[in-house]
């Protein structure tokens, strides 16, 4: 994997971690990473979805709200999964 598709993100305790960035995608004019965490890339299939706001130097990732929004992003995903035929999250649920 190249270090430029690692993130670093901050959890709710603090701590500083590692993100490896897995698909970049647009749905509906938005912007969306779908990460795993980096030290559980090749165990885990539990997928982190955010979303981009502002642009350029300003652009950041944050946490989608919305039920329907994450749903609908989640969906865009397993989609382009499985169209890629990468198979890279086999055991998710749509």
């Amino acid at each position: 994997m190249e270090e430029n598709n690692i993130i670093v993100l901050e959890d709710e305790d603090g701590n500083m971690v590692d993100f490896a960035v897995v698909d970049v995608f647009v749905l509906d004019g938005v912007t969306y990473f779908a990460m795993i965490e980096a030290q559980e890339i090749d165990t885990s299939d539990e997928v982190l979805i955010m979303r981009v706001e502002g642009e350029g130097d300003d652009a950041e990732l944050v946490t989608i709200e919305s039920d329907a929004e994450l749903e609908a992003a989640f969906a865009e995903f397993i989609r382009r999964d499985n169209e890629d035929g990468e198979d890279f999250c086999e055991d998710c649920v749509d």
